[in-house]
C-alpha cells in the first residue's frame, strides 16, 4: 500500500516493526507535550477524548473504567499542557465538554496513521502495553526503553539511552532499573 507524506518517511526510516513502535511512542510524547514521563494512561486518555470529541468525565469514566479523582488529575494535566480544552455545556454549567487541538491533535494523527487511523487499535497498542508492567503509572519512556531494548536485543544502558528521550542520567537509569526489577528486561553480566 502505498503511503505518502510524513508515514512513508518514517515507515522506510523504520527497518522494523518494533522501531515503528518507538516511533509510535515518539508521536505520543510529541501528543503530551513532548513529556516521556506521561503515563501510558494518560496518552489513553487522550486518545479518547480525540476520539471522541466533546465528551465528558463521566463518559470517558464509563468508557475507561477510571475513578473520578484519578481522572480529574489527568483531564487537569492534559488541559495545562494544551493538550485539550474544555468548553461548558450549553444546558449545564457543571458540564465540561472536552476535545483534543493543536499539536495534540496533529501528534496523535501521526500517532493513529500505524493504526490505519484507529482509535481503538491505538487503545489496544496501549492497553496492551499498560498490562505487561505491573504498576499501571507506567511511562512513555519506560515503554520507548522495553521497545528499544526488544528491537536491540542486547544492549548497554548507554544504547538504550541513546534511543530514549533526553533527560538526566539519573531519570533513565531509575526507569531501567525499574524494567530490570520487574523482570522485563534482564540485566547481564558485561552491563552489571
Amino acid at each position: 500500500m502505498p503511503y505518502s507524506g510524513l508515514k512513508s518517511v518514517h515507515i522506510q526510516a523504520s527497518a522494523s516493526d518494533l522501531q515503528q513502535l518507538g516511533l509510535i511512542l515518539d508521536h505520543l510524547v510529541d501528543a503530551l507535550g513532548g513529556d516521556p514521563s506521561c503515563t501510558l494512561r494518560r496518552a489513553a486518555i487522550l486518545a479518547d477524548i480525540d476520539e471522541h470529541p466533546r465528551t465528558t468525565q463521566a463518559e470517558i469514566m464509563d468508557r475507561m473504567d477510571i475513578d473520578k479523582s484519578t481522572l480529574n488529575r489527568d483531564i487537569d494535566w492534559l488541559r495545562d499542557y494544551g493538550c485539550i480544552n474544555r468548553e461548558p455545556g450549553e444546558t449545564d454549567g457543571r458540564v465540561f465538554h472536552m476535545v483534543t487541538y493543536g499539536y495534540s491533535k496533529k501528534n496523535l494523527g501521526l500517532a493513529l496513521d500505524y493504526f490505519e487511523n484507529s482509535h481503538k487499535k491505538l487503545k489496544e497498542f496501549l492497553e496492551s502495553l499498560i498490562s505487561m508492567f505491573k504498576d499501571r503509572k507506567t511511562s512513555l519512556r519506560d515503554a520507548k526503553l522495553l521497545v528499544s531494548m526488544a528491537d536491540l536485543g542486547t544492549a548497554t544502558r548507554q544504547e538504550l539511552f541513546a534511543r530514549s528521550y533526553d533527560a538526566p542520567l539519573t531519570t533513565n537509569s531509575r526507569a531501567l532499573d525499574s524494567l530490570i526489577e520487574s523482570g522485563l528486561i534482564k540485566r547481564t553480566e558485561v552491563d552489571a
